[in-house]
């Protein structure tokens, strides 16, 4: 997903920056689809976080708390 971002942030930036004043319309394209790919990287990397947390927690060794005696 970051590469999709990238081209999407260098088309926008590439248009902008043409000399005549239409490439500065056109970045309208580019910009809108510039935010659901920002939002879908941020969700991709939220939920690789969590697999890998998943898979953290299964290697883990099962901490035992010893228990005190009961008193009679």
């Amino acid at each position: 997903m970051g590469l999709i971002t990238f081209m999407g942030a260098l088309a926008m930036t590439i248009l902008y920056f043409q000399d005549q004043l239409v490439g500065k319309y056109f970045t309208a394209a580019p910009g809108a689809i510039l935010g659901k790919t920002y939002a879908n990287s941020m969700l991709a990397v939220l939920n690789a976080r969590k697999s890998i947390r998943d898979q953290q927690q299964a290697q883990a060794l099962p901490l035992e708390i010893p228990t005190l005696p009961s008193i009679r």
